[in-house]
C-alpha cells in the first residue's frame, strides 16, 4: 500500500482542520511529516532523520501521532557523554507510540541520569492512543542514559532508558 495524493490531500485537510501541532503518518514505506513549526527540533530531526522500519508485525495501514495545541514542546533527553558506550540493563519500549519522561505536563520526571531506581519503580510512559503504558525497571540500579526526547515518537522494542544494576 502507498500513499496517493488523494490520501496526502485527506490528511492535510484533516491537519488543518484540527488543533494538532504535528502529524506523522506511515503507510509502508512512505512517511509524511506535518508540523505548525517548522522550525522546531521535532521537525529538524524528522527531516534528517531516515524513515523508519515498520515495526515487526504491524500491518501496511496508516498510523497518525498527533500532538495537542496545549502540549508543551519537547524537553532534551539526557544521553552519555559522546564516545562513551552505554553500559547497563536496557529499558524498552512496549510498543510504539510518544514517549514521556514525567506523569503530567509541567510535573517532574520519573527519573533523571545518575539517579537510582527500585525495580518496578516508573521510569517512564508510552503513550498509544490516549492510553498510558507506564514503563518500569526490571531491576535495581542507577540511570545512566535517557535514550528519547520528551514527547517523540518510539517505536516497538526501542531502547528508551539505561539502568546499571551496578550502580
Amino acid at each position: 500500500m502507498e500513499m496517493t495524493p488523494e490520501t496526502i490531500k485527506a490528511l492535510l485537510d484533516a491537519f488543518d482542520r484540527s488543533d494538532w501541532r504535528e502529524m506523522v503518518v506511515t503507510v509502508g514505506e512512505d512517511r509524511l511529516h506535518v508540523s505548525r513549526d517548522p522550525l522546531s527540533e521535532s521537525s529538524l530531526q524528522a527531516h534528517s532523520a531516515p524513515p523508519a522500519a515498520p515495526a515487526a508485525g504491524s500491518s501496511d495501514s496508516a498510523a497518525a501521532v498527533p500532538v495537542a495545541a496545549g502540549d508543551p514542546p519537547p524537553a532534551p533527553a539526557a544521553a552519555p557523554p559522546a564516545g562513551e558506550p552505554v553500559t547497563g540493563t536496557k529499558i524498552e519500549s512496549p510498543s510504539v507510540g510518544l514517549f514521556w519522561r514525567a506523569p503530567a505536563p509541567g510535573a517532574a520526571p520519573f527519573v533523571e541520569v545518575g539517579q537510582s531506581v527500585k525495580a518496578g519503580e516508573t521510569v517512564a510512559i508510552v503513550e498509544v492512543m490516549k492510553l498510558m503504558n507506564h514503563v518500569a525497571s526490571p531491576v535495581d540500579g542507577v540511570v545512566t542514559a535517557i535514550l528519547v526526547e520528551n514527547g517523540a515518537a518510539v517505536e516497538f522494542g526501542q531502547t528508551i532508558v539505561v539502568v546499571d544494576p551496578e550502580g
